[in-house]
């Protein structure tokens, strides 16, 4: 009898582990997706990840990209840094960046620059925001949760034209360690995917 009712338990706490995402997302009303013709995505910021894993977001955003609008000019992600240091706007991007994130309003000359020196029209920012993990035991579910935030600034207005952040949580009741932050970010990410404005 014990032995069924300790399978019973095992059976109902092992269905019970989920993984979601939520999405919340600002389009600007005046946006129009055919003013955009060329944009720059650059790397996910403090991503806490495998080079190989940072390579495969970045490659699944810009693919995306080019599935919602093929015509559009993309400059990935190694390819914006490596004009912004042969052009030596590195420290001013990560000075943008860096005034950006605590005041959330760009710095329109520096926006212009940036933009000016990869001859696009808009940028893309990714950043990791916050990452939780927890362990599990025999009461609570390992988990890992991120928030991850995107902007789309267009470096003509100096406007965030698109913005979306998502929470990815991964949770597993099949060990006690907190599922990898990468499975938590692919969950946020493909939110994001979905309402992409292009």
């Amino acid at each position: 009898m014990k032995i069924r009712h300790l399978a019973f338990v095992a059976l109902v706490f092992s269905s019970c582990a989920t993984s979601r995402a939520t999405i919340d997302s600002y389009i600007d009303p005046n946006f129009s997706a055919e003013s955009v013709k060329k944009i720059a995505v650059f790397p996910l910021r403090n991503a806490r990840l495998a080079p190989s894993e940072a390579l495969q977001i970045n490659r699944e955003i810009i693919q995306a990209i080019n599935r919602k609008n093929p015509a559009l000019q993309i400059i990935g992600a190694s390819e914006a840094v490596e004009i912004l240091n042969d052009k030596g706007l590195a420290e001013q991007w990560a000075k943008f960046l860096e005034n950006y994130v605590t005041s959330g309003i760009p710095n329109a000359d520096i926006l212009r620059e940036v933009g000016t020196g990869l001859e696009v029209d808009k940028i893309l920012q990714g950043e990791l925001v916050n990452v939780i993990q927890r362990d599990g035991d025999f009461y609570v579910w390992a988990t890992t949760r991120v928030t991850v935030h995107y902007a789309m600034m267009d470096v003509i207005s100096n406007k965030t034209v698109w913005d979306a952040t998502s929470d990815g949580i991964a949770q597993t009741d099949m060990t006690f360690e907190a599922p990898p932050i990468i499975d938590a970010i692919r969950l946020a990410q493909d939110k994001i995917l979905e309402v992409l404005p292009f």
